[in-house]
């Protein structure tokens, strides 16, 4: 049984995989102007993973924020007033607070460049509503092939005796 339910196993966490990675999870990112939705640094779809026990095969990740993209929903600031989007690949790796020469308007904060020109850094939130993309979801195609696992143990073990 345990042979069975880690194919399994290895099945379902392929397909999940693969369809993050070919850009099947719907809806797409609005934000992302390239490359895939759910995959920015491949930190989610790489925590993907399967663990047997002697009945049943569960399959998930521990990654914190992986329940609000698969279900959903909406997100709050827990210790600030608002939420800093990073406007630039810049502001994604800093803090608000670790910028110098830094003022708001409109809800957003921008910087004074040395040259004199101003960059908006990050758009002001209270809230974002984050839609659900269900990516741990089992495609028909995959329970066909889950069908097809169990028939072929099931057989093999008739054959045997067991």
């Amino acid at each position: 049984m345990n042979k069975l339910l880690g194919a399994i196993g290895i099945l379902v966490t392929r397909d999940i995989k693969r369809r993050i990675r070919e850009g099947k999870i719907v809806p797409p990112s609005k934000s992302r102007k390239e490359g895939t939705t759910l995959v920015k640094s491949s930190k989610l779809v790489n925590s993907i993973h399967w663990v047997a026990t002697s009945d049943q095969v569960i399959i998930g990740t521990d990654l914190k924020y992986a329940r609000i993209h698969h279900e959903g929903g909406i997100i709050r600031p827990v210790s600030a007033q608002y939420l800093a989007i990073p406007l630039t690949k810049e502001a994604a790796a800093k803090r608000p607070r670790d910028w110098k020469n830094t003022f708001v308007r409109k809800s957003v904060i921008f910087r004074k460049l040395d040259s004199g020109e101003i960059e908006a850094l990050y758009a002001l939130k209270t809230q974002v509503v984050m839609p659900a993309r269900p990516y741990m979801e089992v495609p028909d195609q995959t329970w066909g092939d889950i069908r097809h696992l169990v028939q072929k143990y099931i057989a093999n073990n008739i054959k045997r005796g067991n």
